[in-house]
């Protein structure tokens, strides 16, 4: 059954990644009157098609990416009169930022539900146990309710970090009830890192943030991409700077679909919250990848228009073409490197979580 439920999770997150932002393009496409020829989640094999308003709907076989063909995009299509290119450069602008602005919508939206949930909730239900950690190891499980830290009342999310930490790594003792009603005590021991001067314990549960209005709930949900990018951000300098073990090509560095994959099959067994959270955090990851400067993507697309609106005049749609087939060609390679990196760790136990 867990196996089915991963599954399901796995496809759960490249639907919300993927479909959203196709629909992005797509309704702007349409807003603007763009010939709409397909619009597919998935690639390759098609596993299931419609046709409505000279549109095909398509599902096909490998889930991992999606598009939305349009009219005009292909080198014997370049004039077509609702092609995307007979659109205005700040339309196709329009159209091409669509996709991203959905991804970050969805975030925004998943956020505020994840905190809407936490309104007036108990500050010690455990949202989730992360594998191997101390708490997993004492039997600790999601939807626990802690009542006590050494013996003290558990009155908010906050205390338990503060025990951890003024306990440096000493044993504690927690008190509470099982989802069924059956209590339990345990002691657990932190686990402790400690980074320049700073040590961090923690025994590796995830307790709701305590929230006293809708409006935080809103607030933190609208915020969430901007935060959520400039921690993408600090990690990639990170990563760049070597100040991660490994770099690029370590336990913690470059990842891919496998990974995701493996990712959200360990946040399930966490809780529907740490599942629905870390949709939130790659569809961030996956709305700014997109933006970026890179022929393929939509951010490259966007760097085109814009140079074509202050120039006044198109590039060569031809010469256009064959820059984003080989960017194609290379963002192909560079997820197979990912997912062989993906499988090399998982085979050797180093992945992030499997050890």
């Amino acid at each position: 059954m867990s196996l089915i439920v991963s599954v399901v999770a796995i496809a759960g997150v490249f639907l919300l990644l993927i479909a959203p932002h196709e629909a992005g393009h797509f309704l702007l496409a349409k807003l603007f009157k763009v010939r709409v020829i397909e619009y597919s989640i998935g690639t390759g094999v098609k596993l299931w098609s419609t046709t409505r308003g000279g549109t095909m709907y398509a599902l096909r076989a490998i889930p991992i990416v999606g598009y939305v063909r349009m009219g005009g995009m292909q080198d014997d299509d370049f004039e077509e009169p609702n092609g995307f290119y007979s659109k205005t450069p700040w339309q196709r602008i329009a159209i091409l930022v669509a996709g991203p602005a959905a991804n970050f919508l969805v975030a925004i939206l998943l956020v505020t539900g994840i905190g809407l949930t936490q309104l007036n909730s108990d500050p010690g239900k455990v949202l989730g146990v992360v594998a191997g950690s101390p708490a997993a190891a004492a039997g600790m499980q999601p939807n626990d309710s802690i009542r006590t830290v050494n013996a003290k009342p558990f009155k908010a999310p906050g205390m338990l970090l503060d025990e951890e930490q003024a306990t440096k790594g000493a044993p504690l003792v927690l008190g509470g009830v099982h989802p069924d009603g059956r209590p339990f005590t345990v002691t657990v021991t932190p686990n402790c890192v400690t980074s320049g001067t700073k040590l961090t314990c923690q025994i590796g549960v995830g307790l709701p943030r305590q929230l006293s209005t809708v409006g935080t709930a809103i607030t933190d949900g609208v915020t969430f991409p901007y935060v959520a990018i400039g921690q993408t951000v600090s990690g990639l300098d990170s990563l760049i700077n070597g100040h991660v073990k490994g770099g690029l090509l370590g336990p913690d560095g470059l990842t891919g679909p496998i990974g995701i994959a493996t990712i959200t099959a360990q946040s399930v067994n966490q809780g529907l919250l740490s599942y629905l959270f870390l949709v939130a955090i790659l569809s961030v990851a996956i709305g700014l990848t997109n933006l970026l400067p890179i022929p393929m993507l939509d951010g490259g697309r966007i760097v085109v228009a814009l140079i074509e609106w202050l120039r006044r005049r198109p590039f060569d749609r031809k010469s256009e073409l064959n820059v984003q087939r080989w960017s194609l060609a290379a963002l192909l390679a560079l997820i197979a490197l990912s997912s062989f990196l993906d499988i090399q760790r998982l085979a050797t136990g180093t992945f992030p979580g499997t050890h």
